[in-house]
């Protein structure tokens, strides 16, 4: 393997490793999104938000799906997840249509469950295939592997 292909599976394993701890039983992972951002919120009359998952910064949100819920990381520095910042039950979360972005970036929207809806931009490296198929499919149906 090259240098540049062991870094590039470097970030979804310590994705997937930080993790590890919180699922729950029987629970897999369908989808790692380490490099997805968080667009900048637009100033309200609330001023700048500087909690949650949507704050008036641009933020790296690296995202983790599995068959039950939806994880969304802080990060310290691009792209290293360092702590489980919210998590959502997959059943009460929905997506919109990509659309491509600039530079091979795809932009979505997830909807969810006290933030409202949020706008993310994946990577070109993200897994957004399987992060459709988790959301296209229904609860009981979802395909229950891990994804290395």
């Amino acid at each position: 393997m090259t240098e540049a292909g062991r870094k590039e599976d470097l970030y979804p394993r310590r994705l997937e490793e930080l993790t590890a701890p919180e699922l729950q039983g029987d629970e897999r992972i369908l989808a790692i999104l380490p490099f997805t951002t968080v667009r900048k919120r637009p100033r309200g009359p609330e001023g700048k938000v500087r909690t949650g998952v949507w704050q008036s910064w641009r933020r790296y949100r690296p995202v983790v799906v599995t068959d039950r819920r939806v994880l969304v990381f802080d990060t310290r520095r691009t792209p290293y997840p360092h702590t489980l910042l919210a998590e959502f039950p997959l059943d009460q979360v929905s997506m919109s249509e990509v659309a491509s972005g600039r530079f091979g970036a795809e932009r979505f929207t997830l909807s969810l469950p006290g933030e409202g809806i949020v706008p993310f931009e994946a990577g070109r490296r993200d897994q957004l295939a399987e992060l459709r198929g988790a959301f296209s499919s229904p609860p009981g149906s979802r395909d229950p592997r891990t994804v290395t």
